[in-house]
């Protein structure tokens, strides 16, 4: 635990949700008083045991602006906008700001496998935890993917913590140093929150700040940006296009895996992987690659590969009729995710549902994959007229407005051969509390269409 951390007595958490309340109960457990602030009111809040602690003194329904008195420190949640005026006054009276996950690795009594990316790092990092689980090893799988950090500190010494990263977790780590850290791809995203796509890939690349010779950076080799980076680490690179001289790459169908001054070695083929696609090609190198950080030799990987059926919401098939696919993706919160989603089906075979509310992306990104892999589109949310101005001329589209609507025409559409992709290119937050509230939505009413 840092030094800081030690002499605190009182310390306000911001944001108590899932991993606000997790960072509330760790402090709690250390003996530190909490000053839980959140907008949200009491009603629209689970707060279990803490709020019936005297120990915990809870300011809800509003934005807070003043700092209460006496606080030594703050821990924010992810979601929380960094420039809010509560912050603000703590940075001008000195106090340390730091995010949930950096308050948890304080704590932890075993290494950290760090991942992040624009996208892949949910299923990149249920992959490592099961290929490190594979090799003998006892892992916590945490982070943005579910668990938070903070409440996986009590328990066994020992245990690999494989922590999926959000750009907002990674703005307010300090010390946090990862043994293996991932980065998987960079594209623009969350440009409504960071400000401009510089503020964005900063955040990401702090993962390896603190990492020191003694540790990984496993990164894409694919992807420029993310190949540029200059780390203390020790660099690993992972590629689907060409041979890499330490790291991984793909020769016929297998998986290489090359560690200079040493003879080259498979790690897996292509068939013992269960997930569609080129990214989960990806995914599947950096999650062999980052357990090979942490010490397994790799001989159960394929087996664990075969076994792995992906995440929900993930490019998920959920129902076909009369040679008609329906796929659920909608964690496709970016331009990026839906491109690397179409580039998986035959050109002119896709049935198109895009749209929610827009994160900051270019939506012309789309126009030209999209005017050769798409038969029709159909546009929901916030942001259905904007898209429609974009891909006019490019794709046929319709403005369907909301999900059951979508699914009903492209029903009517559809012919045998086609696939209905639920790949919104946004967030969910115009119609729905998330993205599984969204994909959950959207196969109900596919099974309703099959029952």
């Amino acid at each position: 635990m840092s030094l800081e951390a030690e002499n605190w007595q009182r310390a306000l958490v911001y944001g108590l949700g899932i991993s606000g309340k997790a960072a509330a109960r760790l402090l709690r457990s250390r003996g530190v008083a909490v000053v839980g602030v959140d907008r949200r009111s009491f009603q629209d809040l689970d707060l279990g045991d803490l709020a019936d602690d005297p120990g915990v003194e809870l300011h809800l329904g509003q934005e807070f602006e003043r700092l209460p008195i006496g606080v030594d420190a703050v821990v924010i949640s992810p979601g929380v906008p960094p420039d809010q005026p509560l912050l603000q006054a703590a940075r001008r009276a000195g106090l340390p700001v730091v995010a949930e996950v950096e308050l948890a690795s304080w704590y932890l009594s075993g290494p950290v496998v760090g991942i992040t990316g624009s996208n892949g790092k949910s299923t990149t990092t249920a992959l490592t935890g099961d290929l490190l689980r594979a090799s003998g090893f006892d892992v916590e799988v945490c982070g943005n993917i579910g668990l938070p950090l903070s409440a996986c500190v009590e328990g066994e010494a020992g245990r690999i913590f494989v922590t999926e990263l959000s750009s907002f977790q990674l703005e307010g780590i300090d010390r946090f140093r990862p043994r293996a850290a991932g980065l998987l791809n960079l594209a623009d995203d969350h440009l409504d929150w960071h400000g401009n796509q510089d503020a964005y890939f900063a955040a990401k690349k702090a993962i390896f700040r603190n990492q020191t010779a003694d540790d990984s950076a496993v990164l894409n080799a694919d992807d420029s940006r993310v190949e540029a980076l200059e780390v203390e680490a020790h660099r690993r690179l992972f590629s689907r296009t060409a041979p890499v001289a330490d790291g991984c790459y793909i020769e016929g169908d297998i998986v290489v895996e090359v560690v200079p001054g040493e003879a080259p070695r498979a790690l897996f083929s292509r068939d013992d992987l269960t997930l569609e696609g080129e990214h989960n090609l990806e995914n599947a190198m950096a999650a062999a690659l980052l357990s090979r950080a942490m010490g397994a030799d790799g001989s159960a990987f394929p087996a664990a590969l075969a076994l792995f059926r992906g995440l929900p919401h993930r490019v998920e098939q959920v129902g076909e009729r009369r040679g008609v696919k329906w796929i659920d993706d909608s964690k496709a919160t970016n331009f990026a995710a839906t491109l690397r989603s179409l580039e998986g089906y035959p050109d002119g075979s896709v049935h198109l549902i895009l749209g929610g509310r827009n994160k900051g992306g270019d939506a012309a990104e789309l126009s030209e994959i999209a005017g050769r892999k798409v038969k029709r589109v159909y546009l929901v949310g916030e942001a259905a007229e904007d898209f429609g101005r974009v891909l006019a001329g490019s794709v046929p589209y319709e403005i369907a407005g909301d999900l059951g609507t979508a699914v009903e025409l492209a029903a009517r559409k559809v012919v045998e051969g086609d696939v209905v992709l639920l790949s919104p290119a946004c967030a969910s937050f115009d119609q729905y509390r998330d993205f599984n509230q969204r994909g959950d939505h959207f196969q109900q009413l596919v099974e309703g269409l099959h029952g």
